[in-house]
């Protein structure tokens, strides 16, 4: 655990300890102060679908991890390396707030790290300061939204920041236009 929490805090990720039943306690290294510097650490920066979740304890027994295999709608950052990313974050419905945990169905822009893991694991992504780079599409913009499923969401779409109490300075909504003149 001490060495996933110093890869994970050293990232700029979610360095997270549990204890059953008592839920998900969570110490970052770094606020951001402007989603550029949020984008500038990021390895990749994708609009995606989620789809699957599952909750897994894969580095002790005691903390739980929802995976989320999330379905690249765009990517605005980086190489996905395909069509979809397994995307991990600290805590389970049973162990933390399930609000800022991702659900199926969810349309999602992520600023992503790679996760540092080893084995099948490094190919997974955690969010990029824990939940600052977690944006849910914004519930207007779903309803009115009238593309394909698959399709990425409709030029302007808004993104809603999903944890406003991080502490981090970042807007409550963007655009992926917004972010794309970032990171060009």
């Amino acid at each position: 655990m001490l060495l996933a929490s110093l890869v994970l805090g050293a990232c700029g990720s979610d360095a997270g300890t549990t204890e059953p039943g008592t839920g998900t306690e969570t110490s970052r290294a770094k606020l951001y102060q402007s989603t550029e510097q949020m984008a500038d650490d990021s390895d990749l920066i994708v609009v995606g679908s989620v789809g699957d979740t599952r909750t897994v304890q894969d580095l002790d027994d005691t903390t739980d991890f929802t995976l989320a295999d999330v379905r690249v709608l765009t990517t605005i950052k980086g190489d996905a390396g395909g069509d979809t990313v397994a995307v991990r974050q600290t805590g389970s419905p049973e162990q933390s707030d399930s609000d800022l945990l991702m659900s199926s169905g969810d349309t999602v822009m992520l600023f992503l790290v790679h996760s540092g893991l080893d084995g099948e694991l490094a190919d997974q992504y955690y969010i990029t300061g824990a939940t600052a780079g977690l944006y849910a599409m914004d519930a207007v913009d779903v309803a009115a939204d009238t593309t394909q499923e698959g399709d990425p969401p409709a030029d302007g779409a808004r993104f809603r920041r999903v944890d406003m109490q991080s502490g981090d300075s970042l807007p409550q909504t963007l655009t992926t236009e917004d972010v794309e003149a970032m990171t060009d």
